[in-house]
Protein backbone atom coordinates (compact mmCIF):
# COMPACT_ATOMS: atom_id res chain seq x y z
CA UNK A 1 0.00 0.00 0.00
CA UNK A 2 1.34 3.51 -0.89
CA UNK A 3 1.14 6.24 1.33
CA UNK A 4 -1.44 8.84 1.44
CA UNK A 5 -2.00 12.11 2.54
CA UNK A 6 -3.78 12.63 5.84
CA UNK A 7 -6.67 15.25 6.05
CA UNK A 8 -7.80 14.49 9.32
CA UNK A 9 -7.55 12.08 12.70
CA UNK A 10 -9.20 11.00 15.48
CA UNK A 11 -7.26 9.64 19.04
CA UNK A 12 -8.97 7.38 21.01
CA UNK A 13 -7.78 6.40 24.46
CA UNK A 14 -9.03 2.64 25.10
CA UNK A 15 -9.73 1.43 28.57
CA UNK A 16 -6.48 -0.44 28.67
CA UNK A 17 -4.65 2.65 28.45
CA UNK A 18 -3.43 2.33 25.04
CA UNK A 19 -4.22 4.42 22.31
CA UNK A 20 -5.52 4.33 18.75
CA UNK A 21 -5.34 6.87 16.12
CA UNK A 22 -7.55 6.98 13.00
CA UNK A 23 -6.51 8.69 9.95
CA UNK A 24 -8.11 9.72 7.26
CA UNK A 25 -7.03 10.31 3.72
CA UNK A 26 -7.55 13.11 1.00
CA UNK A 27 -8.41 10.46 -1.41
CA UNK A 28 -11.00 8.80 0.70
CA UNK A 29 -10.58 6.08 3.33
CA UNK A 30 -9.43 5.55 6.60
CA UNK A 31 -6.73 3.32 8.75
CA UNK A 32 -6.26 2.73 12.28
CA UNK A 33 -2.99 2.76 14.36
CA UNK A 34 -3.47 1.20 16.99
CA UNK A 35 -1.57 -0.32 20.42
CA UNK A 36 0.29 2.99 20.95
CA UNK A 37 1.66 3.98 24.31
CA UNK A 38 0.89 7.61 25.88
CA UNK A 39 4.53 8.25 24.83
CA UNK A 40 4.07 7.25 21.35
CA UNK A 41 0.26 8.77 20.90
CA UNK A 42 1.68 11.88 21.92
CA UNK A 43 4.80 11.95 19.60
CA UNK A 44 2.14 11.20 16.88
CA UNK A 45 -0.52 13.55 17.39
CA UNK A 46 2.24 15.95 17.78
CA UNK A 47 3.27 15.46 13.94
CA UNK A 48 -0.08 15.29 12.65
CA UNK A 49 -1.26 19.01 14.98
CA UNK A 50 2.11 20.37 13.53
CA UNK A 51 3.28 19.23 10.69
CA UNK A 52 1.36 19.71 7.13
CA UNK A 53 0.81 17.71 4.75
CA UNK A 54 1.45 14.16 6.48
CA UNK A 55 1.04 10.66 5.17
CA UNK A 56 0.92 7.35 6.05
CA UNK A 57 1.95 4.10 5.10
CA UNK A 58 -0.28 1.36 6.38
CA UNK A 59 1.47 -1.45 5.00
CA UNK A 60 4.74 -0.07 6.18
CA UNK A 61 3.45 1.47 9.63
CA UNK A 62 5.38 4.67 7.98
CA UNK A 63 3.94 8.18 9.27
CA UNK A 64 5.98 10.80 7.35
CA UNK A 65 6.26 14.06 5.92
CA UNK A 66 4.53 14.67 2.31
CA UNK A 67 8.01 16.01 1.01
CA UNK A 68 11.02 17.41 1.73
CA UNK A 69 10.97 20.27 4.16
CA UNK A 70 13.36 23.05 5.28
CA UNK A 71 15.59 23.16 8.60
CA UNK A 72 14.36 25.36 10.85
CA UNK A 73 10.30 25.81 10.28
CA UNK A 74 8.26 27.12 12.95
CA UNK A 75 5.16 26.08 12.16
CA UNK A 76 4.11 26.81 15.73
CA UNK A 77 1.86 25.29 19.29
CA UNK A 78 2.44 22.24 20.86
CA UNK A 79 0.31 19.57 21.76
CA UNK A 80 -1.63 19.68 24.96
CA UNK A 81 -1.30 15.62 25.86
CA UNK A 82 -4.36 13.35 24.91
CA UNK A 83 -4.34 12.71 29.01
CA UNK A 84 -6.92 14.27 31.85
CA UNK A 85 -5.06 14.02 34.97
CA UNK A 86 -8.30 14.63 36.80
CA UNK A 87 -10.00 11.80 35.16
CA UNK A 88 -6.72 9.55 35.10
CA UNK A 89 -6.32 10.10 39.59
CA UNK A 90 -10.35 9.25 39.33
CA UNK A 91 -9.41 5.93 37.92
CA UNK A 92 -6.09 5.47 40.09
CA UNK A 93 -7.61 5.75 43.56
CA UNK A 94 -4.51 3.91 45.03
CA UNK A 95 -3.29 7.13 44.18
CA UNK A 96 -5.53 10.17 44.31
CA UNK A 97 -6.42 8.54 48.18
CA UNK A 98 -3.23 9.22 48.82
CA UNK A 99 -2.23 12.76 47.95
CA UNK A 100 -3.33 15.17 50.99
CA UNK A 101 -2.09 18.53 52.02
CA UNK A 102 -1.82 19.72 55.23
CA UNK A 103 -3.73 22.60 56.13
CA UNK A 104 -2.11 24.99 58.86
CA UNK A 105 -5.31 24.46 60.93
CA UNK A 106 -4.06 20.77 60.76
CA UNK A 107 -6.78 19.73 58.64
CA UNK A 108 -5.84 17.29 56.09
CA UNK A 109 -6.76 18.73 52.23
CA UNK A 110 -7.09 15.21 50.13
CA UNK A 111 -7.29 16.10 46.64
CA UNK A 112 -10.99 14.57 45.79
CA UNK A 113 -11.65 18.31 48.01
CA UNK A 114 -9.70 20.50 45.82
CA UNK A 115 -10.82 23.35 44.24
CA UNK A 116 -10.63 23.49 40.72
CA UNK A 117 -8.05 26.43 40.57
CA UNK A 118 -5.92 23.97 43.20
CA UNK A 119 -6.26 20.96 40.26
CA UNK A 120 -5.51 23.17 37.34
CA UNK A 121 -2.01 24.16 39.60
CA UNK A 122 -1.06 20.60 40.00
CA UNK A 123 -1.86 19.59 36.00
CA UNK A 124 0.38 22.65 35.20
CA UNK A 125 3.39 21.39 36.54
CA UNK A 126 2.12 18.06 35.53
CA UNK A 127 2.34 19.27 32.12
CA UNK A 128 5.51 20.94 32.68
CA UNK A 129 7.34 17.78 33.48
CA UNK A 130 5.79 15.65 31.08
CA UNK A 131 7.62 17.86 28.61
CA UNK A 132 10.57 17.48 30.38
CA UNK A 133 10.90 20.80 31.35
CA UNK A 134 11.72 22.68 34.91
CA UNK A 135 9.15 23.21 37.00
CA UNK A 136 10.43 26.93 37.98
CA UNK A 137 10.10 26.65 41.74
CA UNK A 138 13.62 27.61 43.27
CA UNK A 139 16.87 25.49 44.37
CA UNK A 140 16.42 27.81 47.45
CA UNK A 141 12.98 27.82 49.11
CA UNK A 142 11.82 31.44 50.01
CA UNK A 143 11.87 31.82 53.64
CA UNK A 144 8.94 33.33 55.74
CA UNK A 145 11.55 33.88 58.69
CA UNK A 146 15.38 34.25 57.67
CA UNK A 147 17.84 32.98 61.03
CA UNK A 148 21.13 34.95 61.59
CA UNK A 149 24.60 34.62 63.58
CA UNK A 150 24.15 31.61 66.19
CA UNK A 151 20.37 31.33 65.31
CA UNK A 152 19.90 27.74 64.41
CA UNK A 153 19.24 27.51 60.82
CA UNK A 154 15.73 26.08 59.48
CA UNK A 155 14.00 26.37 56.44
CA UNK A 156 10.63 27.90 57.42
CA UNK A 157 8.12 28.40 54.31
CA UNK A 158 4.69 30.38 53.49
CA UNK A 159 1.63 28.78 52.68
CA UNK A 160 2.16 29.55 48.92
CA UNK A 161 5.90 28.81 49.08
CA UNK A 162 5.15 24.90 50.64
CA UNK A 163 1.78 24.39 48.00
CA UNK A 164 3.86 25.28 45.21
CA UNK A 165 6.56 22.53 46.17
CA UNK A 166 4.21 20.26 47.51
CA UNK A 167 2.35 20.69 43.50
CA UNK A 168 5.97 19.97 42.02
CA UNK A 169 7.13 17.20 43.52
CA UNK A 170 3.53 15.37 43.24
CA UNK A 171 3.37 16.11 39.63
CA UNK A 172 6.78 14.68 39.18
CA UNK A 173 5.51 11.38 41.12
CA UNK A 174 2.29 11.67 38.52
CA UNK A 175 4.98 11.67 35.55
CA UNK A 176 6.86 9.23 36.43
CA UNK A 177 3.87 6.62 37.22
CA UNK A 178 1.49 7.62 34.36
CA UNK A 179 3.92 8.04 31.72
CA UNK A 180 5.55 4.79 33.46
CA UNK A 181 9.12 6.25 33.31
CA UNK A 182 10.24 3.51 35.71
CA UNK A 183 9.86 0.04 35.35
CA UNK A 184 7.82 0.01 38.71
CA UNK A 185 4.45 1.14 40.18
CA UNK A 186 3.15 3.17 42.93
CA UNK A 187 0.20 0.24 42.88
CA UNK A 188 2.45 -2.04 44.25
CA UNK A 189 3.62 -0.04 47.66
CA UNK A 190 2.18 -0.01 50.67
CA UNK A 191 -0.26 2.60 52.39
CA UNK A 192 2.45 3.67 54.81
CA UNK A 193 5.08 3.75 51.79
CA UNK A 194 2.64 6.04 49.48
CA UNK A 195 2.27 8.41 52.66
CA UNK A 196 5.85 8.79 52.39
CA UNK A 197 5.27 10.08 48.62
CA UNK A 198 2.06 11.57 48.47
CA UNK A 199 1.96 12.84 51.62
CA UNK A 200 2.94 16.98 52.49
CA UNK A 201 3.79 15.88 56.23
CA UNK A 202 6.49 14.48 54.49
CA UNK A 203 8.14 17.25 52.99
CA UNK A 204 7.52 19.60 55.46
CA UNK A 205 4.83 20.13 58.39
CA UNK A 206 2.97 23.16 59.96
CA UNK A 207 4.82 24.90 62.86
CA UNK A 208 2.69 26.88 64.79
CA UNK A 209 5.47 28.71 66.80
CA UNK A 210 6.88 29.72 63.56
CA UNK A 211 3.75 29.99 61.62
CA UNK A 212 4.95 28.77 58.73
CA UNK A 213 5.63 25.32 57.13
CA UNK A 214 8.87 23.27 58.53
CA UNK A 215 11.15 20.87 58.11
CA UNK A 216 11.75 18.97 60.92
CA UNK A 217 14.88 17.11 61.74
CA UNK A 218 12.77 13.43 61.40
CA UNK A 219 12.20 14.41 57.66
CA UNK A 220 16.16 14.65 57.25
CA UNK A 221 17.82 18.23 57.08
CA UNK A 222 17.77 19.34 53.79
CA UNK A 223 15.32 21.73 51.81
CA UNK A 224 13.57 21.02 48.55
CA UNK A 225 14.30 22.14 45.17
CA UNK A 226 13.38 21.45 41.60
CA UNK A 227 12.21 17.99 41.21
CA UNK A 228 12.54 17.51 37.56
CA UNK A 229 15.92 19.16 38.10
CA UNK A 230 16.36 15.91 41.23
CA UNK A 231 14.98 13.11 38.37
CA UNK A 232 17.26 14.52 35.50
CA UNK A 233 20.23 14.52 38.46
CA UNK A 234 19.65 11.16 38.26
CA UNK A 235 18.89 9.88 35.03
CA UNK A 236 22.19 11.71 33.60
CA UNK A 237 24.47 9.83 36.56
CA UNK A 238 21.95 6.64 34.85
CA UNK A 239 21.03 5.80 38.64
CA UNK A 240 18.26 5.15 37.64
CA UNK A 241 18.10 0.90 37.41
CA UNK A 242 15.45 -2.03 36.52
CA UNK A 243 14.39 -2.10 40.23
CA UNK A 244 14.06 -0.59 43.63
CA UNK A 245 17.20 -2.43 44.98
CA UNK A 246 19.55 -1.37 41.49
CA UNK A 247 18.41 2.33 41.66
CA UNK A 248 19.10 2.44 45.76
CA UNK A 249 22.60 0.75 45.22
CA UNK A 250 23.77 3.24 42.31
CA UNK A 251 22.47 6.09 44.61
CA UNK A 252 24.66 4.89 47.64
CA UNK A 253 27.61 3.99 45.45
CA UNK A 254 27.49 7.75 44.29
CA UNK A 255 26.95 8.90 47.58
CA UNK A 256 30.71 8.39 48.33
CA UNK A 257 31.46 11.53 46.64
CA UNK A 258 29.65 13.15 49.36
CA UNK A 259 31.73 15.50 52.19
CA UNK A 260 30.41 15.57 55.80
CA UNK A 261 29.82 19.24 56.69
CA UNK A 262 31.70 20.99 59.46
CA UNK A 263 30.34 22.92 62.64
CA UNK A 264 27.09 22.73 63.80
CA UNK A 265 24.25 24.33 62.62
CA UNK A 266 23.71 27.84 63.55
CA UNK A 267 23.19 29.74 61.06
CA UNK A 268 26.04 31.41 60.17
CA UNK A 269 27.63 28.41 59.60
CA UNK A 270 24.91 26.68 57.20
CA UNK A 271 25.70 30.07 55.28
CA UNK A 272 29.27 29.97 55.06
CA UNK A 273 28.74 26.29 53.36
CA UNK A 274 25.51 26.27 51.45
CA UNK A 275 25.37 30.36 51.06
CA UNK A 276 21.36 29.57 52.18
CA UNK A 277 20.60 30.33 55.66
CA UNK A 278 17.58 27.58 56.03
CA UNK A 279 18.93 23.40 55.76
CA UNK A 280 20.72 23.00 53.00
CA UNK A 281 19.34 22.99 49.22
CA UNK A 282 19.43 19.40 48.02
CA UNK A 283 20.39 21.33 44.13
CA UNK A 284 23.47 22.78 45.98
CA UNK A 285 23.85 19.06 47.70
CA UNK A 286 23.99 17.56 44.36
CA UNK A 287 26.03 20.51 42.51
CA UNK A 288 28.55 20.84 45.19
CA UNK A 289 29.55 24.57 47.19
CA UNK A 290 32.51 26.52 48.08
CA UNK A 291 33.13 27.25 51.85
CA UNK A 292 32.87 30.97 51.60
CA UNK A 293 35.81 31.45 54.42
CA UNK A 294 37.61 28.79 53.37
CA UNK A 295 37.14 28.87 48.76
CA UNK A 296 41.05 27.28 48.65
CA UNK A 297 39.33 24.06 50.00
CA UNK A 298 37.62 23.81 46.66
CA UNK A 299 33.60 22.95 45.61
CA UNK A 300 32.23 20.13 47.56
CA UNK A 301 29.12 17.98 47.78
CA UNK A 302 28.78 18.66 50.90
CA UNK A 303 26.00 16.88 52.78
CA UNK A 304 24.69 17.85 56.19
CA UNK A 305 25.90 14.68 58.10
CA UNK A 306 23.70 11.38 58.57
CA UNK A 307 20.73 13.79 58.98
CA UNK A 308 21.38 15.56 55.56
CA UNK A 309 22.53 12.71 53.57
CA UNK A 310 18.76 10.30 54.78
CA UNK A 311 17.02 13.54 53.95
CA UNK A 312 18.94 13.46 49.88
CA UNK A 313 17.97 10.09 49.52
CA UNK A 314 14.77 10.69 50.77
CA UNK A 315 14.10 13.47 48.30
CA UNK A 316 16.03 11.77 45.59
CA UNK A 317 14.72 8.50 45.49
CA UNK A 318 10.72 10.14 45.90
CA UNK A 319 11.22 11.66 42.22
CA UNK A 320 10.91 8.47 41.34
CA UNK A 321 8.54 6.91 43.87
CA UNK A 322 10.55 4.84 45.79
CA UNK A 323 9.70 5.62 49.51
CA UNK A 324 12.46 6.05 52.20
CA UNK A 325 12.20 6.19 55.53
CA UNK A 326 14.87 7.89 58.44
CA UNK A 327 15.03 6.04 61.44
CA UNK A 328 16.77 7.40 64.77
CA UNK A 329 19.07 5.66 66.32
CA UNK A 330 21.19 6.52 69.40
CA UNK A 331 20.57 10.25 68.16
CA UNK A 332 21.76 9.36 64.53
CA UNK A 333 19.77 9.19 61.34
CA UNK A 334 19.61 6.06 59.59
CA UNK A 335 17.75 5.62 55.69
CA UNK A 336 15.42 2.70 55.92
CA UNK A 337 14.79 1.80 51.91
CA UNK A 338 11.06 0.46 52.85
CA UNK A 339 9.74 -1.28 49.77
CA UNK A 340 13.19 -3.23 49.73
CA UNK A 341 13.40 -3.99 53.09
CA UNK A 342 16.90 -2.72 52.94
CA UNK A 343 19.11 0.10 55.24
CA UNK A 344 22.05 1.79 56.29
CA UNK A 345 23.42 1.48 59.69
CA UNK A 346 24.24 5.15 59.28
CA UNK A 347 23.32 8.17 57.07
CA UNK A 348 27.22 8.74 56.67
CA UNK A 349 28.37 5.10 56.13
CA UNK A 350 28.81 6.07 52.12
CA UNK A 351 31.63 8.20 52.74
CA UNK A 352 32.87 6.82 55.93
CA UNK A 353 36.69 6.58 55.36
CA UNK A 354 36.70 3.26 55.38
CA UNK A 355 34.39 2.82 52.37
CA UNK A 356 34.46 6.32 50.48
CA UNK A 357 37.69 5.19 47.66
CA UNK A 358 37.33 1.59 48.41
CA UNK A 359 36.20 0.78 45.03
CA UNK A 360 36.61 -2.94 45.58
CA UNK A 361 33.71 -3.00 48.29
CA UNK A 362 30.28 -3.05 46.59
CA UNK A 363 27.76 -0.85 47.26
CA UNK A 364 25.61 -3.15 47.77
CA UNK A 365 27.18 -4.83 50.79
CA UNK A 366 26.79 -1.76 52.41
CA UNK A 367 22.89 -1.79 52.61
CA UNK A 368 22.20 -4.45 55.60
CA UNK A 369 18.90 -6.82 55.46
CA UNK A 370 15.39 -7.02 57.43
CA UNK A 371 17.73 -9.98 59.80
CA UNK A 372 20.54 -7.37 60.75
CA UNK A 373 18.50 -4.34 61.33
CA UNK A 374 16.67 -6.57 63.83
CA UNK A 375 19.72 -7.80 65.35
CA UNK A 376 21.52 -5.03 65.83
CA UNK A 377 18.55 -2.14 65.77
CA UNK A 378 16.20 -4.26 67.69
CA UNK A 379 14.78 -3.75 71.09
CA UNK A 380 17.33 -5.62 72.98
CA UNK A 381 20.60 -4.57 70.80
CA UNK A 382 22.81 -1.88 72.13
CA UNK A 383 21.72 0.72 69.28
CA UNK A 384 24.87 3.07 69.84
CA UNK A 385 27.67 0.50 68.88
CA UNK A 386 25.71 -0.52 66.22
CA UNK A 387 25.72 2.72 64.44
CA UNK A 388 27.57 2.68 61.40
CA UNK A 389 28.58 -1.34 61.60
CA UNK A 390 28.41 -2.48 58.72
CA UNK A 391 31.46 -0.28 57.58
CA UNK A 392 33.40 -1.89 59.96
CA UNK A 393 31.96 -5.00 59.20
CA UNK A 394 33.22 -4.63 55.39
CA UNK A 395 36.23 -3.72 56.73
CA UNK A 396 36.99 -6.75 58.57
CA UNK A 397 36.65 -8.41 54.87
CA UNK A 398 37.95 -6.68 53.17
CA UNK A 399 40.96 -4.65 55.04
CA UNK A 400 40.57 -0.88 53.48
CA UNK A 401 43.69 1.04 53.27
CA UNK A 402 42.21 3.17 56.55
CA UNK A 403 42.54 0.11 58.60
CA UNK A 404 46.33 -1.00 57.28
CA UNK A 405 47.05 2.56 57.82
CA UNK A 406 46.50 2.44 61.45
CA UNK A 407 48.42 -0.70 61.35
CA UNK A 408 51.29 0.47 60.42
CA UNK A 409 51.05 3.56 62.64
CA UNK A 410 50.21 0.76 65.19
CA UNK A 411 53.50 -1.02 64.52
CA UNK A 412 55.48 2.11 64.41
CA UNK A 413 54.51 3.13 67.88
CA UNK A 414 55.08 -0.36 69.10
CA UNK A 415 51.65 -0.22 70.32
CA UNK A 416 50.24 -4.08 71.65
CA UNK A 417 46.77 -4.89 69.96
CA UNK A 418 44.52 -4.30 73.19
CA UNK A 419 46.22 -0.95 72.97
CA UNK A 420 46.38 -0.17 68.97
CA UNK A 421 44.67 1.73 66.94
CA UNK A 422 43.11 -0.86 65.24
CA UNK A 423 41.30 -2.32 68.12
CA UNK A 424 39.68 1.32 68.90
CA UNK A 425 37.95 1.26 65.13
CA UNK A 426 36.59 -2.34 66.33
CA UNK A 427 36.16 -2.56 69.97
CA UNK A 428 32.53 -1.85 69.59
CA UNK A 429 31.93 -4.93 68.81
CA UNK A 430 34.90 -6.97 69.05
CA UNK A 431 37.33 -8.11 71.74
CA UNK A 432 40.66 -8.77 70.99
CA UNK A 433 40.72 -12.17 71.31
CA UNK A 434 37.58 -11.79 68.87
CA UNK A 435 39.63 -10.25 66.25
CA UNK A 436 42.63 -12.73 66.72
CA UNK A 437 40.01 -15.50 66.01
CA UNK A 438 39.31 -13.77 62.95
CA UNK A 439 43.53 -13.51 62.02
CA UNK A 440 43.02 -9.79 61.54
CA UNK A 441 46.66 -8.87 62.40
CA UNK A 442 47.47 -11.91 60.32
CA UNK A 443 45.44 -10.92 57.42
CA UNK A 444 46.56 -6.81 57.48
CA UNK A 445 50.53 -8.52 57.43
CA UNK A 446 49.70 -10.94 54.65
CA UNK A 447 48.05 -7.63 52.47
CA UNK A 448 50.25 -4.39 53.21
CA UNK A 449 53.47 -7.21 51.98
CA UNK A 450 51.52 -7.93 49.15
CA UNK A 451 51.28 -4.20 48.65
CA UNK A 452 54.80 -3.74 48.99
CA UNK A 453 54.94 -2.72 52.84
CA UNK A 454 53.58 0.39 54.61
CA UNK A 455 55.10 2.78 52.56
CA UNK A 456 53.18 1.43 49.38
CA UNK A 457 50.10 1.46 51.35
CA UNK A 458 47.72 4.72 49.39
CA UNK A 459 46.58 7.39 51.24
CA UNK A 460 43.07 6.86 52.48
Amino acid sequence: MARKKINRYAVFRNTDETTSINVYYESGGANTISNLSLKESNFITGLLRNEKPMSYDHTRKRLSTWSVEPVGEAEGGYLEPLFNLNDWLNRHTYIRDFINFQLPNGGIHNYRNWTATEKNELKTYYYKILRNRNTGVSATPQLSSVSAGDERASTNMSRSTAWNYYLAFIAQSLVVEADKRVNWSVRNLSNSEKELIFDSRNLFKWDNSKNAYAIPFDLGVVSPGDPFKIYQFLTSNNLIGSSHLQTVTRLVDWSRRLSHFSGGWDSDNVFDQWQYRGFPPIERVINGTLKTSSPGDGIKKRTGGCWGTTGFFRMCLRTINIPVKLEVKAGHALPNFMSIQRYLTHGDDPYNRMFKNESTIPASALLINQTAWNNWFGGVADHADNVGRQVRELALQYLPNYVLNKHCADKAANRSHANSEVFEIFQRNYTVAQLEALNLWQRMETKITSLGGCNMIPAD
